[in-house]
């Protein structure tokens, strides 16, 4: 080979052991040594180059754990009607699924084995459970609402460590599969901050005050034991469609979960039975007990016709306060429970997506709270019904919806019949991402 041909063939080998702009440098700078000598060189600089990159690659973790994002961005527009007044409030859809975006990542450990964490951050400045008569904007703004790590076997299960949803959170809430479980369920999220009316006069009770949960001090209605906390819980692995899970949490929070999901016989189906006690006063401030021993049994399920689209969920709820005092006032905690049904139809009429028609009807009793029960108040019964549309959008992730709500109550004690009813439209949507 000529000269001339040997300065060619040696930027050549070095493009194909460098980086373009480290082969510039390299091959420029070496161009009177024979072609095989400068391609060792070449090739050993790389070698060490890619040796130096890969320790520091070990050291910082990138290119080990993936990342992805993930969320959904979800408003409603609330018509609502007391009895005296009317207006309209732009809402989120309440804690724990309000507006939120996701960090996940995971990571290969060994064949069988992964390591990962979530992060999720809600946005609580448009929360409808601060939502009243006189307060058309309330909330807190961003809230981490959990933030854990996990390590996870295939054969052995999984276990994660951090502010979670512990074992029996919305086990049976969380069986609803027929896309309107965000929309509607039995959980007091919108409506249960507005006053009551007695005979059109503005009450200092609220609807919350009858929906009243001891276990998490917050009148949730259901779903009583299920705000996230700091925790540990362990998650079998999945056999046939079924799971099961147990937790610790907050200062002293046990609770344990059996999950089931699959299809059979033309049915889709879905179960969930959860059992917690809370034995922390301190689980979300004020404290209200004296000295707080509070158990909550839930059991749901969801099932579905495949060829019609027909589908019936149902829930039911009971929490016992093992006669546990209230500090204010010194009253005995009322035992409660609570069940709801949501039935329906889930069909693909339009190539948009599917659109969903159902109707739900839910009633809560005793769930009185510290003030209904300074009130006076000795039992009380309230009642939710409801119907709406929600119409699926495949291409957007989204889904549209129109929903009616009304609720009444009837309480016992304290002079508080004749509780007028309270009810609302709601326009809203969810987009995912």
């Amino acid at each position: 080979m000529t000269a001339l041909g040997n300065r060619f063939a040696v930027p050549r080998a070095c493009a194909l052991c460098l980086p373009m702009v480290s082969a510039a440098f390299l091959c420029a700078a070496t161009l009177s040594a024979p072609a095989a000598d400068l391609i060792d060189a070449c090739c050993a600089d790389l070698e060490a180059r890619v040796a130096e990159l890969e320790a520091a690659v070990a050291r910082k973790g990138n290119r080990r754990v993936s990342l992805t994002l993930t969320g959904y961005a979800s408003k409603q527009i609330m018509f609502w009607d007391d009895g005296v007044e009317r207006d309209a409030y732009v809402t989120d859809m309440g804690p724990t699924q309000a507006t939120n975006f996701r960090f996940m990542g995971s990571a290969t450990i060994a064949p069988g084995w992964t390591a990962g964490y979530l992060i999720r951050i809600q946005d609580l400045s448009s929360n409808p459970m601060s939502l009243d008569q006189s307060t058309a904007v309330a909330g807190t703004g961003l809230n981490t609402q959990m933030s854990y790590w996990y390590l996870a076997s295939e054969q052995l299960g999984k276990v994660a460590v951090g502010k979670n949803a512990l074992a029996s959170k919305s086990a049976a809430m969380f069986t609803d599969l027929s896309g309107t479980q965000i929309i509607a369920n039995y959980v007091l999220f919108d409506g249960n901050a507005f006053f009551l009316r007695q005979g059109g006069k503005l009450l200092g009770l609220r609807w919350g005050d009858f929906g009243y949960c001891y276990s998490q001090q917050r009148p949730w209605g259901g779903d009583c034991d299920g705000i996230v906390m700091d925790g540990v819980r362990y998650d079998t692995p999945t056999f046939a469609g079924f799971s099961m899970s147990t937790s610790y949490g907050g200062a002293d929070d046990w609770e344990v979960a059996a999950r089931y999901q699959g299809e059979v016989g033309g049915f889709k189906a879905a179960f969930g039975i959860g059992y917690s006690i809370n034995l922390d006063e301190a689980t979300q401030p004020p404290r209200v007990s004296l000295d707080k021993d509070s158990a909550f049994f839930q059991a749901g399920g969801y099932l579905q016709h495949l060829a019609t689209g027909l589908f019936l969920h149902a829930i039911y709820g009971a929490e016992n306060n093992h006669d546990a005092i209230t500090l204010r006032g010194g009253f005995t905690e009322p035992d409660t429970h609570q069940w709801y049904l949501k039935g329906g139809l889930r069909r693909q009429w339009f190539s948009l997506g599917h659109t969903v028609l159902y109707g739900e009807y839910a009633e809560y009793f005793d769930q009185l709270s510290p003030a209904a029960l300074n009130a006076g108040a000795t039992e009380s019964e309230l009642s939710r019904w409801g119907f709406g549309a929600v119409q699926e959008i495949d291409a957007a992730a989204m889904s549209l919806w129109l929903k009616y709500r009304e609720q009444g109550v009837e309480i016992t004690g304290g002079g508080l019949g004749g509780i007028d009813d309270f009810r609302y439209v709601s326009l809203g949507s969810l987009i995912n991402f």
